[in-house]
């Protein structure tokens, strides 16, 4: 069986291109398929200059919130299955993966012109933008490396 892959993105214009290339041809090692895999990173780009409907408790984002976000951040590591709320940010299967990358394309061209207020992450509490793009950066290189691309015939 094929493992996931090391990704790493340094900026958030490097995301579409690799999203790109996995729509001319992919398999995938995870439990998701690529159209959901962007609509998830759509909505939690989306949610972070719009606002989490549900967050961990305060006290929980100002103490293990944090260290996580230490780690997260200074690593540039998530954790596998992290829960998340099922109604938020899990995608419904059946995903056409075409019409997410685009909608994934659109919420990072307005998170990269966007002023802010920015929300405070559910779990890890408060960042800035710099923050927050270093985040959705490590967020995507986590779950775009559940799908490989195929070469090219």
């Amino acid at each position: 069986m094929a493992r996931r892959r090391r990704l790493a993105f340094s900026g958030l214009g490097e995301v579409m291109p690799e999203v790109k290339r996995l729509l001319a041809g992919h398999a995938l090692v995870g439990r998701w398929t690529l159209g959901q895999i962007c609509n998830h990173l759509a909505t939690a780009v989306r949610l972070s200059m719009d606002g989490f409907p549900v967050k961990a408790p305060w006290l929980v984002r100002r103490t293990a919130g944090v260290v996580l976000r230490r780690v997260m951040l200074g690593r540039g590591w998530i954790p596998e299955r992290v829960p998340v709320p099922a109604r938020t940010l899990d995608p419904k299967p059946g995903l056409d993966a075409g019409h997410e990358a685009d909608a994934l394309c659109l919420e990072i061209e307005r998170f990269q012109s966007f002023a802010g207020p920015f929300d405070e992450h559910p779990l890890v509490g408060r960042m800035t933008a710099d923050q927050w793009e270093r985040f959705h950066c490590i967020h995507a290189a986590h779950h775009l490396s559940f799908a490989l691309p195929l070469p090219f015939p």
